[in-house]
């Protein structure tokens, strides 16, 4: 019955043996930095669940003296490699490739309440309109009984704005951090340029005021974008993956448009990128960046499709039936899949089995959300297992398909 999200593709040089990867998905599972075995094992759950490809969790490599605002693990010494590697065989082993998504300096604008932040220019948040945020996720706190966690986003301090020496430092960590991936073992880097974080903003007018190279026309709010893939390429040579996370309509006034961000990936594809990983909206336009019914991206995807000569991968299409219309209608290569895995991590390996019938479906309550905002462990409220993958030895490495592949020699 699904045939197009089970034929293999290849991005890069990288064979990928199905078009369904797992979504970058925070966790706040990192320990004094670095990856746990917690966050192991919940990667290779999923995995084992049958994706073809696993992006992981933002790898940060901060601003000095900076951190992040939820819980991200880092990777800015040589002491953080050793726990990466052990991510990237430990997925490898489970039959999946593996991305590792990178974040340079913090989060930007949108750094949580009373921590302080740094942006290209001084443009506080000043209110996330309530016709922006997700119903599903008014509907959890009133449940719970939760305080807003929406309204506290609420006429922030401008952040600071950084300087130009500040943005090459920018250019030159993704390169040094993707050069510390390939080194820890894995099939690609992801550069984060997303959801309204530090180098989205770089991409949108509404959040990038600059009049120096870094701002002002469409070219220059790119720079930033373009000479970050062409550093990271020379960093890592041609073998190894470079892709970009990017927002390709931002749903907010003077924010980035479809046209925009397909023109600007056009132009980070002329730089060496080997495929587009797409989103939507940004923490102001939370029902876009969370959207709460699938497809909502497709269209833009499709308009990416038409331009590029590399794959497009689309996020939030939470059925099998419309991954597979996806895929088929040639809108998008591969779908990526966040919140459904968190659900149910077999989720291919169901539809894979004619056992569609089976799947826990996500009811997109944002209870994950919800948990991480407020700087706790991933959970979910229909899958007890979630933040307990590390006692179920199905996820160990040692019982993994390929685990002899990556034990020491005797």
């Amino acid at each position: 019955m699904y045939t197009e999200m089970f034929k293999p593709i290849k991005i890069g040089n990288v064979e990928i043996r199905n078009r369904v990867a797992m979504a970058p998905t925070t966790t706040n599972f990192a320990q004094a930095g670095c990856p746990s075995e917690q966050f192991m094992a919940f990667l290779a759950a999923r995995a084992k669940g049958g994706v073809g490809l696993v992006v992981t969790p933002p790898a940060l490599n901060p601003f000095p003296g900076g951190g992040a605002h939820l819980v991200f693990p880092m990777l800015s010494e040589k002491e953080h490699m050793p726990f990466w590697n052990e991510v990237a065989e430990t997925v490898h082993a489970f039959g999946s490739k593996v991305f590792g998504q990178i974040v340079a300096g913090g989060s930007g604008r949108q750094t949580a309440p009373g921590k302080a932040s740094k942006a290209p220019s001084p443009i506080p948040i000043k209110s996330i309109p309530e016709e922006n945020i997700p119903k599903q996720a008014r509907a959890y706190e009133a449940r719970q009984g939760l305080p807003s966690m929406w309204a506290q986003y609420k006429n922030l301090s401008p952040p600071q704005e950084l300087t130009a020496e500040e943005i090459v430092w920018l250019e030159d960590t993704f390169a040094k951090t993707a050069q510390m991936m390939k080194e820890c073992g894995f099939d690609g880097a992801e550069l984060h340029f997303a959801h309204g974080y530090l180098g989205s903003s770089f991409l949108s007018a509404r959040t990038n005021h600059r009049t120096d190279a870094y701002g002002g026309n469409l070219e220059n709010r790119g720079r930033l974008l373009y000479n970050a893939v062409a550093k990271t390429r020379a960093a890592v040579g041609q073998s190894f993956v470079v892709g970009v996370r990017m927002t390709g309509n931002e749903h907010m006034p003077r924010g980035i448009t479809i046209e925009e961000s397909t023109h600007m990936a056009g132009r980070a594809e002329q730089e060496g990128i080997d495929y587009v990983h797409l989103t939507g909206g940004c923490w102001e336009a939370a029902k876009w960046y969370l959207p709460e019914e699938d497809n909502t991206m497709l269209d833009e995807a499709g308009a990416m499709e038409a331009v590029l000569n590399i794959p497009v991968i689309t996020p939030s299409i939470h059925t099998p039936k419309n991954v597979e219309n996806a895929i088929a209608s040639g809108k998008t290569d591969m779908v990526s899949l966040c919140r459904p895995l968190i659900a149910d991590p077999q989720w291919v390996a169901k539809v894979a089995n004619k056992e569609e019938h089976k799947i826990r479906k996500c009811i997109r309550c944002l209870g994950c959300l919800q948990r991480l905002r407020r700087s706790l462990g991933l959970r979910c409220e229909v899958n007890r297992e979630v933040g307990q993958e590390r006692y179920n030895s199905e996820y160990w490495r040692l019982f993994a398909p390929g685990w002899k592949n990556y034990r020491l020699p005797s």
